[in-house]
């Protein structure tokens, strides 16, 4: 007849059978079993979802063998189907079975996550059978999550934003984004954040424009272009007789290509939210700076990292990478063949110079040949998460302008490789969830490498590596890491640090992937 084990019996049973140590135990079933023997694995083995929350239904059949004793099951938690977290503790429960018997266990684990289940039978002289095992995640109630769940990301996107712009926004006579909150005085130029800040505020600006699209909030934004657009403009100078953004808004300060580039992306992404020609014509002057001037053949070509004051010797991951991106995305705006050519330059560059084979990931920058400065030389070999980021959301845009599978294939090694090194599995107890979050480190940085998640899944339509994204941004926002002033502590998205200021640049970062997780959400409704 079939036996159902409830839960409740496991308490009992544990104590009976695990009150002695375990040599004790080991000598008990010695004494009472001579039978010597392998034994076989169980039969029909199953495990379903049941349709109450955290609970499997384990089935099985036991082996025929007569000195069958015991069927041990046991769970251990995975952060997804193919990892598992490390330092969870398996359970383990022992089951006295009869050979031939079916059997019936309602396992209780813990809290919601995916769970490895193994069923051994086990003889009455210790002998184990080989394991039968499979992964199955329980029944969980979304309609029972806690009430700041059932915020849309929108909500939390325009929430965020809301704060950044009221501490960060329009302080100076500049109108444009300061650099810290809260400003205690003593800065540059009132204040006002380095190019490089100011861009991650209009990414941040940028991305809701195109996450508010169709939403009571889209006129917030849609009213602040002209302001939002003056302020960043205030950095574009004419220098040494190149119009590029500068790292203050005056002639004679230092001047970047990677800074540069960062905005060129922004304009032609607010060129295709609005069609402003403008936005479009800030865009091709980015272009131009990086190609004409940024572009040479030391190295072997690539884009140089730093114009003024003191030029740049070598050849950046952080200026190309991006450089591909925009000659892509111009491409797709205009359709004329230069910005095609260029973007695919830049991308054999990045893959023939800067790419690490072993892991398609891509170091920082190269050197030129000390006998003949038009070769590589050598590889300063940092990996940085922006800089794997780029290439991949490079890849997908010519895979989706060329057809060509190379750049899936390798958009789908480069994404595998950054999601390995820079997330890490994590339990969130105010999730009740475990997955893998964006490691603690720089939030612009991991920001830019989640612009290619984003666009391979333009692609795809698998969640594999938004769904981390998403969930990272769920728990920064309910738990510890979000802070009464409505900013997030960026160096560790799990929480548990403590600041008392913070950083447009990481501050505008994490609104941009709130934004981008909101158009999502509304395109998958």
């Amino acid at each position: 007849m079939k036996t159902i084990y409830k839960l409740f019996i496991l308490n009992l049973f544990t104590l009976l059978v695990f009150s002695s140590c375990g040599d004790d135990k080991k000598e008990i079933v010695e004494l009472s079993d001579p039978v010597e023997g392998n034994i076989s694995s169980v039969n029909s083995f199953t495990v379903k979802a049941t349709d109450n929350e955290n609970e499997l239904l384990v089935k099985w059949i036991n082996p025929a063998n007569r000195d069958l004793d015991l069927v041990e099951i046991s769970y251990e938690e995975v952060a997804d189907v193919s990892a598992r977290k490390a330092d969870f503790t398996p359970g383990h429960i022992l089951l006295k079975a009869e050979p031939k018997t079916p059997g019936e266990y309602l396992l209780k684990v813990p809290y919601y996550s995916t769970y490895e289940v193994s069923l051994v039978a086990i003889s009455k002289a210790g002998k184990r059978s080989i394991s039968k095992s499979l992964t199955l995640t329980p029944f969980h109630e979304k309609g029972e999550e806690p009430e700041q769940e059932k915020q849309t990301m929108l909500d939390r996107a325009h929430s965020y934003m809301t704060s950044v712009i009221g501490y960060y926004f329009g302080k100076s006579s500049r109108d444009c984004w300061r650099g810290d909150y809260p400003y205690n005085g003593g800065a540059y130029w009132d204040g006002d954040a380095l190019v490089w800040g100011q861009g991650s505020g209009l990414s941040a600006f940028v991305a809701m424009r195109e996450a508010t699209k169709q939403s009571e909030v889209e006129n917030v934004y849609k009213s602040m272009d002209e302001r939002v657009f003056r302020g960043i403009q205030n950095f574009c100078q004419m220098d040494h007789g190149i119009l590029a953004y500068s790292v203050y808004p005056a002639s004679g300060n230092d001047r970047f290509y990677d800074d540069n580039v960062w905005i060129g992306l922004d304009m032609i992404d607010w060129y295709t939210e609005t069609n402003e020609t403008k936005y479009l014509d800030q865009a091709k002057v980015v272009w131009k700076y990086l190609t004409e001037h940024g572009w040479d053949e030391t190295c072997g070509g690539g884009i140089h990292w730093k114009e003024l004051n003191q030029p740049s010797i070598t050849k950046h991951s952080c200026s190309t990478g991006p450089a591909t991106v925009l000659g892509c995305k111009i491409y797709l705006a205009n359709h004329e063949q230069e910005y095609l050519d260029w973007a695919i330059k830049c991308y054999d560059y990045m893959i023939n110079v800067l790419q690490d084979k072993s892991d398609h990931l891509f170091y920082d920058n190269v050197r030129p040949n000390e006998e003949n400065p038009n070769l590589p030389g050598g590889i300063e070999k940092n990996k940085y998460s922006y800089n794997s980021g780029q290439p991949l959301q490079a890849a997908c845009l010519l895979y989706k302008i060329t057809g060509e599978q190379k750049y899936l294939n390798e958009a789908y090694a480069i994404a595998e490789s950054c999601h390995k090194k820079w997330f890490m599995p994590y339990r969130s107890k105010e999730l009740n969830l475990t997955f893998n979050i964006l490691s603690p480190g720089h939030a612009w940085f991991n920001t830019i490498m989640c612009r290619g998640f984003f666009e391979l899944y333009s692609i795809d339509n698998d969640r594999k590596y938004i769904d981390d994204i998403e969930k990272s941004l769920l728990h920064a926002w309910n738990s510890s890491c979000h802070q009464r002033n409505n900013l997030l502590n960026d160096d560790d998205l799990r929480g548990g640090t403590i600041k008392d200021k913070w950083d447009i640049l990481m501050q505008g970062a994490l609104v941009e992937l709130y934004a981008r997780l909101a158009v999502l959400e509304r395109e998958n409704r």
